[in-house]
């Protein structure tokens, strides 16, 4: 039985060129398109794109185009068009490439970024701000990058951060620099990351943090995403759903990359902080071991999870090896900056287990988790529908499994086929969706920081 093909495709691909005489130009050029990416990423406020298209209408030349036009795309299906999965406007940041097919047609590749950047790009501001961070987050996005419409930041799988109320001066930077800026200061109370994503189904921003994400159940546990061999092995499922559990292609790049985590201080490391208005040096070592071990204690990570970002009982010397500062690394600060008010940089206080204020070190947490989420990065090419039936993005996580390399598990139970360290839940960093020759394929990248749940069955 044939695998149908995607039932989702570009519907409409307008071009708008602005006139100076006010009225303007608008071509539909989606019969001429011959592939179209568009790239989301968990870190990134704004969409990439790139289009190729054939140009048969003398796109540059009769139609006086810029460079800086307009695209405004819709996605769905062919057969609803009045049901559309999503509109997205984008303005052309770069013509790629150019092809002649013929003496008077060309195939153009242009790459494109989502309209709020070039908003951004032309502006710079500079205000002093007061509120939590994701407060100042929101504020900037309605006044300076959204001003005019009724788009907003909009809080989605989020908690809150930790650091409480701020005053921060942003100091001339464009919207998005300046959002950019206060959302790395910003952490959860582990001192997880913040998020704020552009997403293909709104048109609003999306701030999630990592804690709230890590807790949320993989969106696949009944059909988890095999590799092709594995699908065949384990499973036998009807030919039709195969575009929604297969994994065509994988690959690991720098994966495992242990050296590079004790160069950087991921496992253990000395931080020093030197309040220049108190005069006052303060240090301490930190260890990946007592943030994994707070990751278990806040249930980010759930107890039947390994985790697998280092060897815990690894010995150098007479030492384990995250008792080592493999990296020193020394901040200035200037506490009571703004009296009552915390400034930017101030370390946030927090109660511990006996209701006493203790510094937080949510910084050099931060930076930890950071790293160690680098580690474990995978990334897979299926078939896109199921991402977008399901509204599937960065962000969400996936169960994937793999078999084990070992021939000898030919035969015995199912579960014992199954590679358990590379099987597990995955968190979404990036999707790449790629339509060409109606077919919807992507590419995602992956990380996990724990192996397959120990009460995991098939």
């Amino acid at each position: 039985m044939s695998v149908p093909q995607s039932p989702f495709a570009i519907i409409d691909a307008t071009v708008i060129m602005s006139q100076s005489d006010g009225n303007n130009i608008q071509v539909d050029i989606s019969s001429n398109v011959v592939e179209f990416e568009i790239f989301e990423h968990l870190q990134k406020p704004y969409l990439d794109a790139r289009i190729v298209f054939i140009d048969d209408f003398a796109f540059r030349d009769t139609l006086s185009t810029q460079g800086s036009e307009r695209l405004v795309l819709t996605v769905g299906d062919p057969n609803e068009p009045d049901k559309p999965l999503f509109t997205k406007g984008f303005f052309f940041s770069k013509v790629n490439d150019t092809q002649k097919m013929g003496e008077r047609t060309e195939i153009l590749s242009l790459d494109l970024v989502e309209d709020h950047v070039l908003i951004s790009t032309v502006k710079q501001f500079s205000k002093s701000y007061r509120g939590t961070f994701e407060e100042i987050i929101s504020e900037i996005a309605v006044s300076e990058l959204f001003a005019g419409t009724d788009r907003k930041v909009v809080e989605d799988k989020f908690e809150g951060s930790a650091q409480g109320t701020r005053k921060v001066i942003v100091p001339y930077l464009s919207p998005l620099e300046a959002i950019q800026w206060v959302k790395d200061r910003a952490t959860t109370r582990s001192g997880g990351p913040i998020y704020l994503k552009s997403s293909l189904y709104t048109n609003n921003l999306l701030l999630s943090d990592f804690d709230s994400l890590m807790r949320e159940e993989a969106v696949n546990l009944k059909t988890p995403l095999r590799h092709s061999t594995a699908a065949q092995s384990i499973n036998q499922e009807d030919e039709r759903l195969r575009p929604y559990f297969e994994i065509a292609a994988y690959s690991e790049k720098d994966n495992a990359d242990m050296l590079r985590l004790y160069e950087e201080g991921a496992i253990g490391s000395f931080y020093s902080t030197v309040d220049a208005g108190k005069g006052v040096t303060l240090g301490q070592h930190i260890s990946v071991r007592d943030v994994i071990e707070e990751l278990y204690t806040n249930e980010i990570l759930s107890a039947d999870q390994s985790q697998s970002v280092f060897d815990p009982t690894l010995l150098i010397g007479d030492k384990l090896s995250d008792e080592y500062n493999s990296l020193h690394v020394f901040q200035v600060t200037s506490t009571a900056t703004y009296n009552q008010f915390s400034s930017y940089h101030d370390e946030a206080q927090l109660l511990d287990q006996a209701n006493n204020i203790v510094e937080s070190k949510l910084k050099v947490k931060n930076k930890l988790i950071r790293s160690i989420m680098s580690k474990n990065v995978l990334d897979i090419g299926i078939d896109g529908r199921m991402l977008l039936e399901g509204r599937i993005e960065a962000g969400s996580k996936l169960r994937l499994l793999f078999l084990s390399p070992d021939v000898n598990a030919d035969g015995k139970d199912s579960f014992d086929q199954i590679d358990k360290r590379k099987s597990g839940d995955y968190l979404i960093l990036a999707v790449n969706h790629k339509f060409l020759d109606q077919n919807h394929n992507a590419v995602l990248r992956m990380t996990k920081l724990g192996e397959i749940p120990k009460d995991f069955t098939l």
